[in-house]
Order: C-alpha cells, then structure tokens, then sequence
C-alpha cells in the first residue's frame, strides 16, 4: 500500500468559498462538529480535529478566481454558525471544464470551457 502525499492545508476565508449546490444538513451533525471546533482537541480529551473541507480554485475566463465547495457542507456550515472568519480547507487546482462537468447547464458564464 502506497501513502499518498497529504495535501497543504490552509486558513481559507468562508467568505472566498462558494458553494454552488444547496446543501442537505443533518442538525446533529452540524450541532456536534460545533462542540467539536468550539471547545478545541486535546490529547487529554481524545479528540480528533475535523478533517479540512475540499475547495476547488479555478481562474474564470474574466480573471476572477473562484473557490468553490461541493463536499464538507457540515463542517462549513458548523463555522458559518460559530461565525468563525476561516475554514481548514485543501485547495485543488482545477479547468473550467471540471466546474462545467460538475455543474452542468447550472454552470455561470465565466467558468464555461472555452469553445
């Protein structure tokens, strides 16, 4: 079994991340992941910090870099209601052909592929 490399983890901004497509919450889990970030992880206490949420960046035809979430919807919205400014998130570089091929005909202008 081969390690993959373990991605960059950075303080990304809430406000830089869209997330296009309406997420489905469970309550409970948002609620627990709030404890979870709220009262910090220790050793002593056996906890475990929640994994970074996935972001991807892509450059539109406009220049205007986009940074958008599909996944991690519960530990995203756990630190919109904390209100905290940042999110752990790993950020993947991506074409605009991969945001058209997620998001269909939902797809905004400036991130179609070119023709």
């Amino acid at each position: 079994m081969v390690d993959a490399p373990s991605a960059e983890v950075y303080d990304v901004p809430l406000k830089i991340i869209n997330r296009p497509l309406p997420p489905i919450l469970n309550e409970a889990k948002v609620c627990s992941l709030m404890a979870t970030i709220q009262n910090g992880v220790s050793s002593e206490s056996g906890g475990v910090e929640p994994p970074p949420i996935a972001v991807l960046h892509v450059e539109g035809k406009s220049g205007q870099d986009y940074y958008l979430g599909f996944g991690g919807c519960h530990r995203f919205e756990a630190h919109k209601r904390l209100g905290k400014e940042t999110v752990r998130a790993t950020i993947t570089e991506v074409t605009r052909q991969t945001i058209k091929d997620f998001l269909g005909g939902s797809c905004p202008k400036d991130l179609l592929p070119d023709a």
